[in-house]
């Protein structure tokens, strides 16, 4: 079949099939973008929790003089105290280091935190700096290995309590996580809405070529030769779609990621990079040559017999 026949009949097929086509790639490209947030958020999580995982996994508060536990009741830790945790840490086979934060550190901390909304403001003047004590960060040698930690601190005099930053981050990774699955799942209703569009279109218009169709037929024209310029404006559907999902995602990562994220909660968390997102582009490319290419070899298979 002639290059200059091939581009003619698409040519032409585009032209009779504008309006659907542009419904087609509007349709793929919304789904397409939702699928390519869900992949890459579902990166993002994988990076917030290897960021965390390899940081601080077990906080260690000591007394305040306002703390309740039994281990407390001497009031604010002492010197003495703060050394008998410090040596537990480094005899621990399971911890790998520990950082001191002294009292004036967790108040700041505290403020950047809880000063982001009126109710942490309140709940801040309402503790005051002496609510708060000393603590220690301490980063494990495997983070799903801690019992040994929390069962030899927890009860040392002048010991609060053991929080686990897992626990703290759970909000984190369950906002992401429901992030991802709302963008796969609309993406997915929106992928099965693609494809009856693309079989609806490829019948619709096998019904409108139907004497071109037969007249082929009559004259030896191969099952390949009746299909292809079908398959052809399906991937120039998928192809175009493709780019504008691509687009979108590059747009939201140039504004959304590097523009805010990066910049505003570098602190937070390490952030996708630009790597992940090409990957994420390819899995998108993939996901939109088979949405075009497998319903069109199925229905033009259906629909083509004369």
């Amino acid at each position: 079949m002639a290059l200059g026949s091939i581009i003619s009949e698409l040519t032409t097929g585009l032209r009779r099939n504008f309006s659907m086509t542009v419904s087609l790639v509007v349709t793929m490209s919304v789904s397409l973008v939702l699928a390519s947030l869900g992949l890459l958020l579902q990166a993002q999580a994988d990076r917030t929790e290897k960021y965390y995982g390899d940081r601080l996994q077990i906080q260690v508060n000591l007394c305040t003089q306002n703390s309740s536990a039994e281990t407390c009741v001497g009031g604010r830790a002492t010197p003495d105290q703060e050394k008998i945790v410090e040596t537990a840490l480094d005899d621990n086979p399971e911890v790998r280091s520990f950082e001191r934060w002294s009292p004036e550190r967790n108040y700041e901390q505290a403020q950047e935190y809880l000063g982001q909304n009126a109710d942490g403001r309140k709940q801040l003047e309402a503790l005051g700096p002496e609510s708060f004590g000393t603590s220690y960060m301490v980063t494990l040698r495997d983070p799903n290995e801690f019992e040994g930690v929390v069962s030899q601190v927890s009860g040392l005099d002048g010991v609060a309590g053991v929080v686990s930053m897992r626990d703290l981050l759970a909000p984190l990774f369950e906002v992401l996580s429901k992030l991802r699955w709302a963008a796969l799942g609309t993406s997915l209703l929106l992928i099965v809405a693609a494809v009856l569009q693309v079989s609806n279109t490829i019948r619709m218009t096998a019904y409108a070529r139907r004497r071109e169709i037969g007249i082929m037929r009559l004259v030896g024209a191969s099952s390949w030769h009746i299909q292809l310029p079908f398959i052809l404006e399906s991937l120039v559907a998928a192809v175009i779609s493709a780019l504008l999902a691509c687009g979108g995602l590059a747009a939201f990562m140039q504004f959304v990621v590097y523009g805010f994220l990066r910049d505003r909660l570098a602190g937070l968390t390490t952030w996708v990079r630009w790597q992940e997102a090409f990957g994420v582009m390819a899995y998108t490319s993939i996901l939109a040559l088979l949405l075009a290419l497998v319903p069109t070899l199925v229905m033009t298979r259906r629909y083509l017999k004369v």
